[in-house]
């Protein structure tokens, strides 16, 4: 199967609702895409109009365009190693092959390497847009396989809360670029739990929480549940579980997981469905190609599609409900951190 055959398969996934049927994962619940506060507390939208038909052609976004402001959906986990990175970056694949503008930014600044399961030759990277070289944001975008752009990450810079003002002002501003450009924007955070992440998932209009049956990956993904939550009660959270023996596996860990927020936090998870355990998966890591377009007919890629052709069905009934005009996710991430350096912050 070419990548023109496999973008045209997506495509019809996307209108054929029989999706929902025969889909090998779980499709995730419908996304209400909330305006959301620099504080995180929910607006609600107005009734729903007729939404408008997608015009956007299957190409990489053109970063000085202008457009809507996009859909940021961040991607973490509550510990490394479950497949977080791979997830995003094949998400991104699939999101760009069922026509939309995607960029992929890597605000990992502690271990970034989308670049690596990319396999692109990133020269510069966030922290050139910040250093001494002020590199412009169409010089660090990269064209990315599948037709998205990444923003790659920069390792070693330490977290954007200990960034000082002028460069982390400089950094908010090329990244609020990348939303008037893209129909999607997928953020690739930092595994574990710690403020930032917390804040990221908070106020991006849909957070997948990556983890694995492991007992200490599910233990972790909770505690990231938990902590996202609590900040933001009415985030938009799934979970999505990787490398699962069967769905059943993966239906079964999500309860567990549910039952307890449910319990404890009174607060409801989502399910965005499995992704099954595939030894293709880790030679596409080891050549450095994302699995969606190393193997098309894989058990792992044609969930990824399907849950990808699901995120989109979603988030376009969506925004027939979301205000015109809307405070962008990193105007609201800038404000955010400038509260917390405040000393009662």
């Amino acid at each position: 199967m070419t990548v023109a055959d496999q973008a045209q398969r997506l495509r019809d996934l996307v209108k054929n609702e029989a999706v929902h049927t025969s889909s090998p994962v779980d499709p995730p619940p419908v996304l209400h895409r909330t305006t959301r506060s620099a504080s995180g507390d929910a607006v609600h939208p107005p009734k729903p109009v007729a939404a408008p038909e997608s015009r956007h052609s299957n190409t990489a976004p053109s970063l000085p365009e202008a457009g809507p402001k996009a859909h940021v959906i961040a991607v973490a986990s509550g510990k490394g190693g479950v497949g977080k990175t791979n997830v995003a970056v094949n998400l991104g694949v699939v999101l760009a092959q069922l026509g939309k503008k995607v960029a992929l930014v890597d605000v990992d600044m502690g271990l970034a390497n989308a670049d690596v399961i990319c396999g692109v030759k990133a020269p510069y990277n966030l922290a050139h847009l910040i250093g001494p070289q002020k590199r412009k944001l169409r010089e660090i975008a990269v064209d990315a396989p599948g037709g998205f752009k990444l923003i790659p990450g920069a390792n070693g810079i330490g977290e954007m809360a200990d960034l000082p003002t002028p460069m982390l002002d400089r950094l908010i501003s090329h990244l609020t670029q990348i939303e008037s450009q893209c129909d999607f924007v997928i953020l690739d955070t930092s595994a574990g739990i710690n403020s930032a992440v917390i804040a990221f998932a908070g106020m991006a209009d849909t957070v997948l929480v990556v983890t694995t049956p492991e007992p200490t990956a599910v233990t972790d993904a909770y505690g990231l549940v938990k902590s996202v939550l609590k900040r933001t009660p009415l985030a938009n959270l799934y979970l999505l579980v990787n490398q699962v023996e069967n769905e059943l596996q993966g239906k079964e860990v999500h309860q567990r997981i549910a039952m307890v927020a449910r319990r404890f936090l009174q607060r409801e998870v989502g399910f965005a469905g499995s992704i099954p355990y595939d030894k293709g998966v880790g030679l596409s890591v080891l050549k450095r190609i994302p699995f969606c377009i190393a193997l098309p007919g894989a058990r792992a890629s044609l969930a990824v599609s399907h849950l990808g052709a699901a995120l989109v069905r979603r988030t376009e009934r969506a925004d027939a409900v979301t205000p015109a005009h809307r405070r962008g996710f990193f105007a609201r991430i800038g404000q955010w951190l400038g509260r917390a350096r405040q000393p009662n912050g």
